[in-house]
């Protein structure tokens, strides 16, 4: 019964996955680039870098919160 759930769930994915952008509700963020990797840099000395954003879905895409790995 788990197998059957799992290979369903895995089946949904894959299709969901499949559709175009433009058939798929809501808003949809797209960053270029995804990452991001800083040189060595000594301590104190300030670092930016800029990233692309995009909603590329049909709804208001609402960006709450930043965070760093």
């Amino acid at each position: 019964m788990k197998k059957n759930i799992l290979i369903t769930l895995i089946s949904l994915l894959f299709t969901m996955q499949a559709m175009p952008a433009e058939a798929k509700a809501g808003p949809i963020i797209h960053i270029d680039p995804v990452t991001h990797i800083f040189a060595a840099v000594f301590e104190g000395q300030p670092l930016t870098h800029d990233f692309k954003v995009q909603n590329k879905g049909s709804a208001d895409l609402e960006i709450k919160d930043v965070t760093h790995q």
